[in-house]
C-alpha cells in the first residue's frame, strides 16, 4: 500500500507541470544555463579565462552551492509554496473528496510528506550534479585547474559536508511542508496558505524585534526565552554544532548569552517535525471531504 501511494503522490507532483518547473525544476534548468554562459564566457573571453586561471573554482564548493537555496528565507518561500499548493491544491480540484476513504487518510498525509522531502532534495541533488559537472567543463573550456583531487581525504570531507547539508535541507523541506499544509487543512485555498505559510515564515525572522520590545516595555527578560524555541533559531543552531562551529548563542537583556547545545536544538525541531505532521494527519483525518 505504501508503495503504490508514493508513487500516485509521486505522479501527481511530476503532473502539475508549471508548479515544479516554476518553483523547483527552475533550479536544474538555472545550472544549465549558467554552464552555456560560462563555456560562451570561456570561448570567447579572455577575461573570463585569464580570471578563472587565477582564481580557479573548486568542485567540493560548487557541489554544495545549490543546497544553500532550501537553507535560506528565500528558498524557504520557495518551499511553501511549492508544498501549499501540493496540499491546498487537493481541496481546489477536489481530489481528495473523490477518492479517499477515511481509513486511509493517515498513511495518505505522511505518504504526501515523504514525497514532498523526496522530490525536492532529488531536484535539489539533481542541480549539484548538473552544476558541479557544467562549472567542470567550463574549466575545462578555460584552461583552469578544478581541484582538489577526489582522493580518501577529499571525498571524506566532501562526503561529511555535503551530508550536512542534505540532512538540513530536509528538516527545512519537512517543516516548511508540515506549516504549508497546516494552514492548507484550514484554509483549503492555495492562496491563503502559500501567503500564510510565507507570513509565518517571515514573521518567525522578524520576531525577535517585537520580542525585545516587550521585554522591555514588561521588564520581563523571560519572554525572550520563547524565540529560543522557533524551528529557525534551532537548525542554524544545531547545523552550527554539526558543523563543528560553536553558535552564537542568543543575547538576552541582561547581556548574558545563552549557547544551546546541540541535544536541547535537536529536540526542539524533533517537536516541532512531529507535532506539525501529527497535527496536519489528525486534522486531515476529522475532516469532512
Amino acid at each position: 500500500m505504501w508503495i503504490s501511494l508514493f508513487r500516485a503522490e509521486w505522479t501527481k507532483i511530476i503532473g502539475n507541470r508549471w508548479v515544479t518547473a516554476g518553483l523547483i525544476w527552475i533550479f536544474p534548468g538555472l545550472a544549465v544555463l549558467a554552464t552555456i554562459i560560462g563555456l560562451l564566457l570561456a570561448l570567447f573571453s579572455a577575461a573570463f579565462r585569464e580570471g578563472l586561471q587565477g582564481d580557479p573554482a573548486i568542485w567540493t564548493e560548487v557541489a554544495i552551492l545549490p543546497w544553500l537555496v532550501p537553507n535560506n528565507p528565500l528558498g524557504r518561500a520557495l518551499l511553501l509554496g511549492f508544498a501549499a499548493v501540493l496540499f491546498a491544491g487537493e481541496y481546489q480540484w477536489n481530489t481528495w473528496k473523490a477518492i479517499v476513504p477515511r481509513s486511509r487518510r493517515v498513511p495518505l498525509i505522511l505518504v504526501k510528506f515523504a514525497a514532498v522531502a523526496a522530490f525536492v532534495l532529488l531536484t535539489f541533488a539533481l542541480t549539484s550534479l548538473l552544476l558541479t559537472l557544467g562549472v567542470g567543463l567550463i574549466s575545462l573550456a578555460a584552461g583552469a585547474d578544478y581541484g582538489p583531487i577526489p582522493d580518501g581525504a577529499a571525498l571524506a570531507e566532501f562526503g561529511e559536508d555535503y551530508g550536512l547539508q542534505v540532512f538540513y535541507a530536509f528538516l527545512t523541506t519537512v517543516i516548511a511542508s508540515g506549516i504549508a499544509a497546516l494552514v492548507a487543512m484550514i484554509t483549503r485555498s492555495i492562496l491563503a496558505s502559500a501567503l500564510i505559510s510565507i507570513l509565518i515564515a517571515i514573521g518567525e525572522t522578524l520576531l525577535l524585534f517585537p520580542l525585545y520590545l516587550l521585554a522591555v516595555l514588561t521588564r520581563t527578560e523571560g519572554i525572550l526565552h520563547l524565540y529560543r524555541f522557533l524551528p529557525g533559531y534551532n537548525l542554524i543552531s544545531l547545523f552550527g554544532w554539526l558543523a563543528g562551529e560553536t553558535p552564537e548563542g542568543f543575547e538576552l537583556l541582561s547581556g548574558e548569552v545563552i549557547v544551546d547545545g546541540r541535544l536541547f536544538s535537536a529536540t526542539v525541531l524533533s517537536f516541532w517535525v512531529i507535532g506539525l505532521v501529527s497535527l496536519t494527519a489528525y486534522l486531515f483525518n476529522r475532516q469532512d471531504l
